[in-house]
């Protein structure tokens, strides 16, 4: 296959997985408002803890075998061979499950103390262990969609889980008034059914044979993803327990010209302040999605791509050739998000204000930093390639940990004295941590002929288009910050990071 047609390929592939992961994202948007304004806060806290209890045990469930399915099913011409992975593959995931939600069960009590959430609120754990146990099994044929580059049915399937969850939640909530518990139902309903929608390929791949050699290999390289897992949990949410804790006398320092008389002047006001900027953190944290989705997507797209062209003559240039257009398209949405941020946010809607409440204005400046982020992550996601390959997964949770631990530093140390942009700031420096590492070690058993010098090009060129806007208020107006995007797109070309004759090459492949 053409050089410029598996780019395309995989260009194409990313739009189609990003299709359900952009919709899922703006769904739960959509349904964030409705929770806000249907549910106590303090009931809403109940929701917002177990679905962070969630974002860890996901990683125990798991155990990794969705990246070692990928691996050791990717280049396997023996149907046998496959069937036999999935299979192995599937029943781990079956047995862990089965067990881990065993313990969960019997350990609610003291979980959802540990949580926070409460006794009377500890029978949702049955809940956790039934939507977690049904989404690990979901994983395999997921992957194996993902192998097979049938994006198209993929992105159905996670469309029909989104429109069962988003309609079963209105339906709980306004109709049968099952309250908070409704949260839970309708997820637990989607994921029944999503599963209900794989039984087809179990029947195609699902073989009565557990191959213990296999299952040793498929653990060794998925079980670092583990405690990698958890460390990015902890690098993508700790910010916000550390501001939690900031001194409200602090908080009334950095945001007390912004905060609303009732939290100044309530009889609360010792300890709602904190609370406040928390919540405008959360918020504002959530635009971050747009670059989040871009890496996500690539992700999506890029794991099977790269195991699936390993063994190509040219797949390390191929490889460095993605890296450089990727790193200049994201460039592009991190530009075009910080430009129109403001206009974004201040969106009127039909007898409901704006699209982002006013109150969270004031730390709109945090959105580049969180872009950034997100950008770094998608380089990790890029380096990721070569430890895939070499099956040296490992050093996976060398590097996650490593930004745990800046994160954590950041946090401890400096958040207190400088609140959200130093949280902010601590997560994009753990992320570019992340990818620093990873790069440099996986380049002594995988180097890729990255072109470094395009990347700095790229990477100057933006840099300075967004400080010459940032610096130069009368550039801060739509027109302006058109022409600079376009300043940006013409500079790829004149500083050779990209060329007509390549992205006519690109346009007109059809192979």
């Amino acid at each position: 296959m053409a050089f410029f047609s598996r780019i395309k390929k995989l260009a194409s592939e990313t739009a189609i997985y990003g299709i359900s992961t952009i919709v899922g994202r703006l769904v739960n948007y959509l349904l964030v408002p409705i929770y806000l304004n249907v549910f106590a806060p303090e009931l809403y806290q109940v929701v917002i803890l177990v679905f962070t209890a969630f974002a860890v045990l996901n990683h125990i469930y798991q155990h990794g075998m969705e990246a070692a399915y990928l691996k050791y099913a990717s280049g396997q011409s023996d149907a046998a061979q496959v069937k036999q992975t999935f299979s192995t593959a599937s029943y781990s995931l079956l047995g862990l499950s089965l067990c881990t939600s065993g313990l969960l069960v019997l350990a609610q009590n003291p979980l959802s103390e540990l949580v926070g959430i409460g006794l009377s609120w500890s029978y949702l754990f049955y809940y956790a262990a039934a939507i977690l146990t049904l989404d690990a099994l979901a994983i395999v044929p997921f992957a194996d969609l993902r192998l097979q580059n049938r994006p198209i049915y993929f992105a159905v399937l996670k469309l029909t889980n989104i429109l069962i969850n988003v309609g079963l939640n209105l339906f709980l909530i306004f109709v049968l008034d099952k309250g908070v518990e409704s949260v839970f139902i309708a997820n637990l309903a989607a994921s029944a059914a999503t599963l209900v929608l794989l039984l087809p390929l179990y029947s195609k791949r699902l073989v009565a044979a557990f191959d213990v050699s296999l299952w040793k290999q498929l653990m060794l390289f998925g079980l670092p993803f583990i405690p990698s897992g958890i460390s990015y949990a902890f690098v993508d949410r700790v910010n916000t327990i550390f501001l939690d804790k900031m001194p409200s006398s602090r908080v009334l320092e950095l945001y007390g010209d912004y905060l609303p008389a009732r939290i100044l002047f309530g009889p609360e006001s010792s300890t709602l302040p904190t609370d406040y900027i928390v919540g405008v953190f959360g918020g504002i944290w959530k635009l971050g999605v747009f670059m989040m989705l871009v890496a996500q997507m690539f992700r999506f797209a890029w794991q099977p791509f790269f195991l699936q062209h390993a063994k190509d003559p040219d797949a390390k240039p191929l490889f460095a050739r993605i890296f450089t257009l990727y790193t200049a398209a994201s460039l592009l949405v991190f530009l075009a998000i910080s430009f129109f941020i403001d206009e974004l946010v201040m969106l009127r809607l039909p007898n409901r204000g704006t699209l982002i409440p006013e109150t969270y204005w004031f730390a709109l400046y945090l959105v580049p930093v969180i872009l950034l982020a997100y950008f770094f992550q998608g380089w990790y996601y890029n380096f990721t390639a070569g430890a895939y390959i070499e099956k040296k997964t490992r050093y996976f949770a060398t590097c996650t940990f490593a930004g745990a631990l800046l994160a954590l530093g950041i946090n401890l140390f400096v958040v207190p004295h400088y609140g959200m942009i130093a949280a902010a700031w601590a997560t994009t420096l753990a992320y570019g941590l992340m990818a620093f590492l990873l790069y440099n070690i996986v380049k002594k058993f995988y180097p890729v002929p990255y072109d470094w010098g395009a990347v700095a090009r790229s990477c100057l060129l933006a840099a300075s288009i967004f400080a010459a806007w940032f610096l130069r208020p009368a550039l801060q107006t739509f027109v302006f910050e058109v022409a600079l995007l376009l300043v940006f797109i013409a500079g790829l070309f004149v500083l050779r990071v990209l060329s007509a004759s390549q992205l006519l090459t690109f346009v007109k492949n059809r192979r």
